[in-house]
């Protein structure tokens, strides 16, 4: 929970700066989809650099359950003695980018083009940032869940022995179980982020607008 107030709030952040500088100083002229997307990919690759260390605790904790680790500071701790700050930090970055980078681009892009639309002012402030941001969030994780299957499987490694790359790990995964192994748990994925992004979108533009007029 700690990591995605952190994650949410500097990728926003970082997006809508970008955005800002796009249009101030007319880069792109006046494509509005391409200045969303680069927008958007920044964000993405910035966020990648926090994404990476807490999902790994993440991932860690969540596979090997309460017997492993007391909290989440022993989980820390261990990989640091056995890793040091590289496997804290680094381990899964690269796939971690090729997650992040494509899912901002289009969960911004997504959101930002329907917000252009006339079913913005027809839906109004409350049902628009809804609607938009649970297609938003639905829309920016099926192209990349098989990257993120991948990612948890690299970061669900513990100790010193060399990190297999993406490509390794996706040919052991395609080889032992099959296709259908980088969409398990896509239904279930879907349904907690058309929730999470409503919600998310909702607040946000709530509390901007609300601190925009204070």
């Amino acid at each position: 929970m700690m990591g995605q107030a952190i994650i949410k709030a500097v990728v926003f952040a970082v997006n809508a700066a970008v955005l800002d500088l796009c249009v101030e100083h007319n880069v792109l002229g006046d494509h509005h989809a391409l200045q969303l997307l680069l927008a958007a990919a920044t964000a993405g690759f910035v966020t990648s650099f926090l994404a990476a260390p807490v999902d790994r605790i993440k991932v860690l904790m969540q596979a090997r359950g309460n017997s492993a680790y007391a909290g989440e500071n022993q989980c820390v701790q261990a990989v640091l003695q056995t890793e040091g700050w590289k496997g804290l930090m680094s381990r899964g970055l690269a796939c971690t980018m090729a997650r992040e980078i494509p899912a901002y681009s289009l969960y911004f892009g997504v959101y930002g083009m329907l917000q252009a639309t006339e079913y913005s002012a027809m839906l109004g402030p409350t049902m628009a940032p809804l609607l938009f941001g649970a297609i938003a969030g639905c829309a920016c994780w099926i192209p990349i869940y098989p990257i993120d299957v991948v990612k948890t499987v690299i970061q669900n490694t513990q100790g010193s022995k060399k990190e297999q790359s993406m490509l390794e790990v996706a040919v052991d995964l395609y080889q032992n179980h099959g296709p259908g192994v980088f969409w398990d748990g896509i239904a279930p994925r879907l349904a907690r982020q058309a929730v999470n992004h409503a919600v998310t979108f909702y607040v946000y533009d709530a509390l901007y607008t609300s601190l925009t007029n204070f």
